[in-house]
């Protein structure tokens, strides 16, 4: 064999072994990028949320359950569920100053980093001293899986 015939030989070796060994990269990158069963079927997992059979979110932070005082208001027994995209914040406001009052108040949800999910806004009427009322906020789209909120006015 001559000299020019074995470069030749060992020219095709290399680039065989070069080839095979980037089709072999290209065979794994592709594997490592198959979506998880969680992303197939767009599964999130929320930590503050549980899922009734009907599909409604109904949220279980202990931190969204605790009561809130703003200006002589008293805010307890909050309930945020969420179903077909729109979130429902339940809870009752009690007044515990001696004068009527009447609010438009702010209820921010958080994350439980303390980022702002949403800022919802609810209007008090009238509500006498010593009364409860109920709280009824409606908002579109999933805002379940709060961790708190915040009340200003």
């Amino acid at each position: 064999m001559k000299a020019s015939e074995k470069k030749m030989i060992i020219i095709l070796i290399i680039v065989s072994i070069l080839i095979i060994g980037g089709i072999n990269l290209i065979i794994r990158s592709n594997q490592n990028k198959q979506p998880s069963n969680d992303e197939t079927n767009n599964v999130v997992k929320e930590e503050f949320v549980n899922v009734l059979e009907d599909g409604t979110k109904v949220n279980i932070s202990e931190k969204l359950h605790q009561e809130k005082t703003i200006d002589g208001l008293k805010i307890t027994d909050l309930q945020l569920t969420e179903k077909g995209n729109q979130t429902v914040l339940l809870g009752t406001v009690t007044n515990t100053t001696t004068q009527e009052k009447t609010k438009v108040i702010k209820i921010k949800l958080v994350d439980k980093t303390g980022k702002e999910i949403v800022t919802l806004n609810s209007y008090i009427e009238g509500i006498k001293p010593g009364e409860t009322k109920d709280l009824i906020v409606y908002t579109t789209l999933d805002y379940a899986n709060a961790y708190d909120f915040i009340v200003s006015e």
